[in-house]
């Protein structure tokens, strides 16, 4: 095994872990004092919650993006 294969490998184990195997993860890595010196501190400014739910709806509209007042408006019988 290369290090190339091995950082990409490691991507995609992260990638399928639940979130509380991420949270695990990241806490055996803080706690080994070799690996500790690469974790960094979240920044509150910079963290943004990710939305799961976003793209789940499938409206068979094509212009929902471009038109995404205009529907809200109509939702809420609220004339635009």
């Amino acid at each position: 095994m290369t290090a190339a294969y091995d950082h990409e490998d490691m991507h995609h184990l992260v990638d399928r872990l639940p979130p509380a195997g991420v949270r695990r993860l990241r806490l055996l890595v803080e706690s080994d004092p070799e690996l500790a010196r690469f974790v960094e501190a979240p920044d509150p400014e910079t963290t943004r919650r990710e939305l799961s739910f976003i793209g789940l709806g499938a409206s068979g509209r094509g212009d929902v993006s471009e038109r995404h007042d205009e529907l809200l408006w109509e939702g809420l019988d609220r004339p635009s």
